[in-house]
């Protein structure tokens, strides 16, 4: 007889012939999920909609091929969906720092082609590899990130300063302190210069006034720069390197002060007592020298290293790297005649006998740089947690800082007048030449 023919209603003919029509339709859905974001991949993914039955799902090898095909294809180009779909559509709105997605048939239409290097929309904007793309998001992100910085309140930028990280806030306490001891004993000594200024009087040489002062506010401001270190772990390698290269730059700093400062002391106690000072200095060998100079460029050799990396290697603001480095080596107009003198036998006494005034004025000019590095690694503390915007920091942490150094170097050479003229300076390597 006839061969039986199995019969199927209706409903079940209806749902082979949809499900035959979607798989038909897989490469084009395939395309949509490379060219739109992760929710329009999702929102393509579902299964059509038609007439369910638990008959036909078993019996329909067509469906399941579909969702297996469709599966499949969700699975290999969920990456590109976040790479390409959702950046594609970023970069033409990331002037706002967001990604829309099309919201449309017609939106999603608009994805008509779609290449191993970049996605073509109906607007005629091509988007580049993901890398690039991605580098285009990141700078979206920072911008957002310093504009973000205008609305901390003063509380807030308070409580991402003052951290339970910090052990019985021993960093916060100690910088906090050197701040205003430090402003307070610089400014002393500027008002000491103008006065004599506007007098017309040369001011005397006679020691470094508010000298314990001063001594004790170094010593605060190590105990602020040591204790940073162990927090710089908090927050990656970058932050505990900056922390590092900045105590190695006070230590040199602050042990030149400190032997400039104390020499007036021990000079004045016991200038009858002998050749004091010639006679400690004739104890030392000849690698005195060697060791002093290794000491004091030690940390203008890591800042160059560093400086290199940002502008090489990093996505960092270039200019405050330039600012920074530059600023560094003009630290060593002044560090570098220092250790010239404490690196020469007899040559800190040389320089006493000579042009005690020139002993002040470096003693000053140490310490205004110690309070100048405190206040700049301080203002890129601040940067890190997007409190102030790179604009604000070059301004209020490294420009105008600097120039109140140079102006205080200025009263003191008027007020002491270490040099004879601007040529002798020059001349004398920045007064290194007067010990003699």
């Amino acid at each position: 007889g006839a061969p039986m023919v199995p019969y199927l209603p209706l409903a079940d003919t209806r749902t082979l012939e949809t499900a035959r029509q979607s798989a038909s339709r897989v490469p084009v859905d395939a395309m949509r999920v490379l060219a739109l974001p992760l929710g329009a991949a999702a929102a393509s993914s579902r299964p059509p909609r038609g007439p369910a039955s638990s008959a036909a799902s078993r019996r329909g090898q067509s469906a399941r091929a579909h969702r297996s095909t469709t599966r499949d294809a969700i699975s290999a180009t969920l990456g590109v969906s976040f790479s390409t779909g959702a950046r594609a559509s970023g970069r033409v709105h990331r002037g706002e720092g967001t990604c829309t997605r099309a919201s449309s048939p017609n939106d999603r239409a608009s994805a008509s082609e779609v290449s191993g290097t970049g996605v073509e929309t109906t607007d005629g904007v091509e988007t580049r590899a993901s890398s690039e793309t991605f580098s285009a998001g990141a700078d979206a992100s920072r911008a957002n990130a310093n504009a973000a910085t205008t609305s901390l309140s003063p509380s807030q930028a308070f409580r991402r300063m003052w951290t339970r990280a910090d052990p019985y806030h021993v960093h916060g306490l100690s910088g906090g302190l050197f701040t205003v001891l430090g402003a307070g004993v610089l400014g002393f000594w500027a008002k000491q210069d103008v006065d004599a200024l506007v007098s017309g009087t040369r001011l005397a040489a006679d020691g470094v006034h508010l000298w314990p002062l001063a001594s004790f506010s170094l010593l605060v401001a190590g105990v602020c720069a040591l204790s940073g270190v162990p927090l710089g772990r908090l927050r990656g390698w970058r932050k505990t390197e900056l922390s590092a290269r900045s105590s190695l730059f006070q230590l040199v700093l602050t042990w030149q002060a400190l032997a400039l400062g104390a020499s007036f002391a021990v000079t004045d106690a016991l200038e009858d007592s002998g050749d004091l000072l010639a006679t400690a200095a004739n104890v030392a060998d000849e690698s005195r020298g060697t060791w002093t100079w290794a000491f004091c460029l030690a940390p203008f050799a890591w800042q160059t290293l560093t400086s290199l990396y940002i502008l090489l290697f990093t996505k960092d603001d270039k200019r405050s790297a330039v600012l920074v480095g530059l600023g560094a080596w003009l630290f060593g107009a002044q560090v570098f005649p220092v250790a010239a003198v404490l690196a020469q036998t007899g040559g800190l006494q040389g320089l006493h006998a000579h042009r005690p005034e020139l002993v002040a004025t470096w003693c000053h000019s140490l310490v205004g740089l110690v309070w100048l590095l405190n206040w700049s690694t301080f203002g890129a503390s601040l940067r890190a947690r997007n409190i102030v915007d790179d604009d604000a920091y070059r301004k209020w942490f490294l420009l105008r800082p600097s120039a109140g150094w140079i102006a205080l170097f200025a009263l003191d050479v008027g007020a002491l007048k270490p040099f004879t003229s601007l040529g002798e300076y020059f001349a004398t390597a920045g007064g290194a030449g007067l010990m003699y």
